[in-house]
């Protein structure tokens, strides 16, 4: 079976532990946790990740994003000494690895910022994930290595160009070459409009490769969670709806 981690919206309270709650019923094997969705993401309150760490419960799959706003991934010096504390928080919230995404003039990842926050992230013990910052890049190859060389744990990517409009489904192939090029030594998580129709075929394209699937929207039902929905996605015997 695949691992599934699901994109979770750090609305309010009740929303968080319900999803989270839902989440885990569905079996998925990590959550993202991420406030402001309209800006695709940012770090979320300390509280929401403590209720988000009771309501996945010993699962060790929690992850909270660590973007301080929204717009492009150029940060200043302040931006990453801001981040560094939103790292030490929610680690101590319960959290058990982080999503950051940091890039420099070129587009390229940035790799002295990213240095500073996996180091932050080593002392307190997360794992770490790169964003769909990534297919910013103008040179995959390029930004992996770099990744591979700072031991970034996963890299969420849809395959496509930032701001395309097509699917992992669409990006597949590129997929494919990535976890080849990685060897195995980082997680591919194939994200951006994973859905229970498009799962088979991404699955089936990246049977080789060392892979998650990420998924948000196709998850929900009338805005909450839906367990059914996850257990499918977590599922083996997922099948096109």
């Amino acid at each position: 079976m695949i691992p599934v981690e699901i994109c979770i919206h750090s609305k309010d309270d009740a929303y968080v532990s319900r999803s989270v709650c839902s989440a885990w019923e569905g079996g998925a094997e990590r959550i993202e946790l991420c406030s402001h969705m309209e800006q695709d993401g940012l770090t979320p309150s300390v509280g929401h990740i403590e209720l988000a760490r009771d309501a996945f419960k010993d699962r060790p799959g929690l992850l909270s994003m660590i973007r301080p706003r929204g717009g492009d991934f150029f940060y200043r010096r302040d931006d990453i000494v801001l981040m560094e504390q939103q790292i030490k928080m929610a680690a101590r919230a319960g959290a058990d690895g982080i999503v950051i995404g940091v890039l420099d003039e070129q587009s390229s990842v940035h790799k002295a910022y990213s240095e500073r926050l996996v180091g932050m992230a080593r002392e307190h013990e997360l794992s770490v994930s790169f964003h769909r910052a990534f297919d910013a890049t103008p040179d995959w190859q390029y930004a992996l290595d770099t990744l591979l060389e700072l031991g970034i744990d996963r890299v969420l990517t849809s395959g496509m160009p930032w701001g395309s409009a097509g699917t992992a489904l669409d990006g597949v192939t590129r997929l494919v070459e990535m976890g080849e090029f990685a060897g195995g030594a980082i997680e591919i998580v194939a994200g951006g409009g994973v859905s229970l129709d498009n799962a088979p075929a991404i699955i089936t394209a990246l049977v080789a490769v060392r892979c998650s699937l990420h998924a948000y929207s196709s998850m929900l039902t009338n805005g909450e969670v839906c367990p059914q929905k996850v257990r499918k996605l977590a599922s083996a015997d997922v099948v096109p709806s």
